[in-house]
């Protein structure tokens, strides 16, 4: 009587071979996922920041920015000393509708030549 040799796999080995498998492939799909969620936060704080540099040199330039997502205030700006004669300061700050994303604050000193 000959001993029984294995010529393949069984249906187990099989059914384990792939469930590590989908186990695996499940992880790269969720990993890539992620990096292209915060690829997309990272590159739209990244035109919030152009967006607030380019409404900071208009507002240097002395023209007033009411929009819905820019807000250009020297209200509400508090510095440690008082600035010197003729410095203004201000703060721009720029706003997403995007949840997660906290808004940019510019803050920079305008000077008033008429004082």
């Amino acid at each position: 009587m000959k001993g029984c040799t294995e010529d393949g796999m069984t249906i187990l080995e099989v059914v384990i071979a792939i469930t590590i498998l989908l186990i695996g492939t499940g992880f790269v799909l969720q990993s890539n996922s992620l990096s292209y969620h915060y690829l997309g936060q990272q590159e739209l704080r990244q035109q919030m920041i152009f967006y607030a540099a380019g409404a900071m040199e208009a507002a240097l330039e002395g023209q007033v920015l009411i929009d819905g997502s820019i807000r250009s205030s020297s209200a509400d700006v508090s510095t440690p000393h008082s600035p010197p004669r003729g410095l203004t300061p201000f703060k721009v700050t720029v706003s997403a509708d995007s949840p997660g994303i906290p808004e940019v604050e510019m803050y920079n000193y305008r000077f008033d030549y008429y004082e």
